[in-house]
């Protein structure tokens, strides 16, 4: 009884921890009031793909998303982002569920789960805090891939088709979920996931008609264009990290933004923008054919485990905000799954109750994966650590480094290893 009523009272705690969180967060504007704008352009008969709002951001979301944000300007902004920021709480607990769901938690003490829990929530706490403290759309977005997959694998096929469709719709990175499904012979899910997104896609037209819409899309479409010479050489923001920014920052001297980068060179080449962009694709299709290694099986089988699941998809969910161009640094909150994965397996593997010393070689590898894992958690959360070289981090791209790392120790630590 006492235990229940220290539980009880804890879970209050959290949730006023939250809701003052929360409220602190939903002031000023933000990103969102960028989607707000644009949400309320669209009924004024505006190309919201053309507009720079707040002078420099353009608009790159779905016609449908900022459909549905319409009730949204009838409130104050405060109010909105308030809202906003709470539904994003949920979809943070489902993302926890879903990820906890795909693990073998009865294997770990109790001080071990706890342990275990804290440090997931401190590993992915600087892109949680980023992506409230802009009121950004990558914890939804994730939310809609996990939840979609974990309603596929309850056999809620329509369900949770609809779910991933809608996050594609309205930011692409989720597109890569498609093959996935179709390698694990998902095949009706695939079909309904196809569908929904046509259905997301022209749905707009019963609300702005057909002409409007169609323009729409390909304004929107000509914004996204990954052959856009801005999205080769991707430094326009100095606060850009992914893949294609950072090969530009090594190969290209003169990227072109100099106005907002240090005057420290970065470069170990300077190659041409027609080259750069080969290599752009090489190592893009380097990572795509990597996802052999993490699948592990022949196409059209399941996974062979839940854990292997999670492996697997943790991959796939680290190398989205990789090789898609114009990646902010609240994008990373896809590395969530990664994380935790392999947190997990550093806690059961090396940590749990009753583990004990097998072989000369256990306490190195237990020293080096901790090792690992503290100098992605360092890279990654630099600017929240210590904000006050966030220039120097930004201008060399630490946070991909970080991410890079996170991939590599991905690698090894394979779900087979953790009974050995």
């Amino acid at each position: 009884m006492i235990e229940h009523l220290k539980n009880k009272w804890g879970y209050y705690l959290l949730g006023a921890l939250i809701l003052v969180f929360i409220s602190f967060e939903a002031r000023g504007e933000g990103d969102f009031s960028i989607f707000l704008a644009a949400s309320r352009d669209l009924w004024g008969g505006k190309n919201v793909y053309t507009i720079m709002y707040q002078q420099w951001y353009h608009y790159y979301y779905g016609v449908f998303f900022a459909i549905l944000l319409t009730p949204l300007n009838y409130v104050s902004l405060y109010l909105a982002k308030f809202l906003w920021l709470l539904l994003n709480t949920f979809f943070v607990y489902r993302t926890w569920k879903i990820l906890s769901s795909w693990l073998p938690l009865e294997k770990l003490s109790k001080k071990a789960l706890a342990v275990f829990t804290v440090l997931c929530f401190v590993f992915i706490f600087r892109f949680l805090r980023d992506n409230f403290h802009l009121s950004q759309l990558t914890i939804c977005i994730l939310y809609l891939t996990l939840e979609g997959l974990f309603f596929i694998e309850k056999d809620k096929k329509v369900a949770g088709a609809a779910l991933i469709a809608l996050g594609i719709d309205i930011k692409l990175l989720p597109i890569i979920i498609i093959p996935y499904l179709i390698y694990r012979k998902e095949w009706k899910a695939t079909i309904f996931v196809v569908a929904f997104i046509l259905v997301f896609l022209f749905i707009p037209t019963l609300f702005i008609g057909y002409d409007f819409n169609i323009l729409l899309l390909t304004e929107r479409w000509n914004l996204l264009n990954p052959s856009n010479a801005a999205h080769v050489l991707d430094t326009s923001e100095r606060s850009f990290h992914s893949l294609t920014t950072l090969l530009a920052t090594l190969l290209v001297e003169n990227t072109g933004d100099a106005n907002h980068v240090l005057h420290i060179k970065r470069n170990i080449a300077d190659i041409s923008i027609e080259k750069l962009n080969m290599i752009i694709n090489i190592c893009r299709g380097i990572l795509v054919l990597g996802t052999f290694w993490f699948l592990r099986t022949l196409p059209f089988r399941s996974a062979t485990s839940k854990l292997h699941k999670l492996y697997e998809v943790s991959y796939l969910c680290l190398v989205v905000p990789l090789i898609f161009p114009h990646q902010q640094h609240y994008a990373f909150f896809f590395a969530f799954p990664a994380g935790t994965y392999l947190l997990f397996y550093l806690v059961y593997k090396y940590y749990n109750t009753g583990t004990t010393y097998v072989g000369t070689g256990f306490k190195s590898k237990r020293i080096v994966l901790s090792s690992l894992l503290f100098i992605v958690f360092i890279l990654s959360s630099s600017h929240l650590l210590l904000g006050t070289f966030n220039e120097y981090y930004d201008h060399f791209k630490t946070l991909t480094y970080g991410m890079l790392l996170l991939l590599v120790t991905l690698v090894f630590c394979e779900p087979n290893k953790l009974n050995q």
